[in-house]
């Protein structure tokens, strides 16, 4: 189908539920109306991920290292078998392969080995996370506030434009951003969820635990869980200090009993390449890695680029009442959860703008809960006052159909993914193939060797003394 045509088809069928969705939210039938704003966002993200071929950056690495760790998930590696000399350091040519995280991996590798190495089996987890994250926003904003912020704090996360792109695979950090979003929310309404019912230690060491498995898709920022919930803690005075420093030594001991397995095994089998990337880790606060650079207020530029231009204004009224003390821990606790990453990340030398989606759910929520507080404040203004509720929810819709595209007929399914994905079994397993632009998607595809340099005559004789064919691309 042309894909002009199914995008117009696709926004069509999505406008039509998010209007069910408003009628059935004005009659107070919230769960029919979050079923249709999770049906929206489904088909936001079908549409989405229908490309038919692995994104450049970095949706290809993941894809080949998880298909590689279905037969040893204990060692991700990118070059399985890499018959030339390599560096470790080289993270798009190399061999153990430590870049991200392996919860997000295993996922992967787990749906490869069910559906086979397509380009839908690489997003079918992410597809599946970043839905259930809709579904926690609604969660976290019907418990700190009601269901009507709940609501339409889903609403804005089911069509922010750069968390589809994510889940996608179109851009960097893909499927791995999306896992890392998902547990990260998930612990954080563990965390709101002890503070107004008081669970039990056992919860405190599932919040750790489950902020463990963030840390195991995207490292160190999954740490905003702990401040965030212990200032919320402290303000709602819900525990004695003994009592909230016990739930804290409790998460903290499960945090560390879920990292350390894997941390202390890539630094006793992998030690070289677990110095040197754990080392890079460290050098992105520093130094500019990969050319991901921008000034200062970098993420405080995009706030509006990413979330509507507008939402300094509920994000202002936010911090006013909190200044004048008309505001409680929710809105204390939210406003940390976006502020503190944004703060650090904006010391540190590397920038990106996918870093930002790490406190998307808590600006959906402060988001969601002015609309509905602005909207019944007594203005003397209304036209001003209906203007920004409109511009609030348009610009957000707005930038979802500019990410999206469902009104530009784009390549989705380019000759170099077909003319690779036509390869596989074609030709002896032992076939090495040089100066091939697309070499990590051809090892995806196939189960050859691929390379996107040109090998010299020493290179090929010994190659070929080894047993392997070698053919290198006119």
């Amino acid at each position: 189908m042309n894909q002009l045509i199914l995008g117009i088809i696709t926004i069509v069928f999505c406008s039509a539920g998010y209007f069910l969705a408003w009628k059935y939210f004005r009659k107070e039938k919230f769960h029919t109306a979050l079923l249709f704003i999770l049906l929206g966002g489904l088909l936001l993200r079908l549409f989405t991920s229908a490309d038919s071929y692995l994104h450049t950056w970095d949706e290809r690495y993941h894809a080949l290292v998880a298909k590689n760790m279905i037969d040893h998930p204990l060692k991700p590696t990118l070059y399985e078998n890499p018959v030339l000399p390599y560096k470790y350091s080289d993270w798009v040519a190399n061999h153990v392969w430590l870049g991200k995280g392996p919860v997000p991996l295993w996922a992967m590798a787990v749906s490869i080995s069910l559906f086979g190495n397509s380009d839908y089996a690489i997003r079918f987890p992410s597809l599946i996370l970043s839905l259930l994250a809709v579904y926690l926003t609604f969660l976290i904003g019907s418990r700190l506030f009601d269901r009507k912020v709940g609501l339409l704090a889903a609403f804005f996360h089911s069509i922010n434009g750069l968390i589809i792109e994510v889940a996608a695979g179109r851009v960097s950090s893909d499927h791995v951003e999306t896992f890392f979003i998902f547990f990260v929310e998930l612990a954080v309404l563990l965390s709101v969820t002890t503070i107004l019912k008081k669970r039990s230690l056992l919860f405190s060491m599932l919040i750790g635990a489950i902020t463990g498995l963030a840390f195991l898709s995207k490292w160190t920022p999954a740490l905003v869980v702990f401040p965030v919930w212990i200032l919320g803690e402290w303000l709602a005075k819900g525990k004695t200090r003994k009592e909230l420093l016990q739930h804290i030594l409790a998460a903290a001991l499960a945090f560390c009993l879920t990292i350390a397995p894997w941390l202390l095994y890539v630094f006793k089998e992998f030690p070289d390449e677990a110095a040197w990337f754990f080392g890079k880790l460290n050098n992105a606060y520093n130094e500019t890695v990969e050319q991901h650079t921008g000034p200062f207020y970098h993420y405080f530029q995009n706030l509006g680029m990413v979330f509507g231009e507008i939402i300094w204004i509920p994000v202002i009224f936010s911090f006013y009442q909190l200044f004048r003390r008309q505001a409680g821990w929710k809105i204390a606790a939210l406003n940390a959860w976006w502020l503190i990453p944004f703060v650090i990340f904006s010391f540190a030398a590397t920038k990106r703008h996918t870093y930002l989606l790490l406190a998307a759910p808590a600006i959906f929520v402060i988001l969601a809960y002015y609309w509905f507080y602005i909207r019944e404040r007594n203005l003397k203004n209304r036209w001003v006052k209906n203007l920004v509720l409109f511009l609030l929810i348009v610009l957000p819709v707005r930038y979802c159909i500019e990410r999206t595209k469902p009104f530009t007929n784009v390549e989705r399914n380019p000759a170099w993914a077909t003319e690779l994905k036509q390869m596989k079994n074609k030709y002896d397993v032992n076939t090495i193939f040089f100066n091939y632009e697309h070499a990590i998607e051809g090892m995806y595809y196939t189960s050859y060797i691929f390379y996107t340099r040109i090998p010299d005559s020493a290179q090929v004789k010994n190659l070929q003394q080894r047993g392997f064919k070698v053919i290198v691309k006119k």
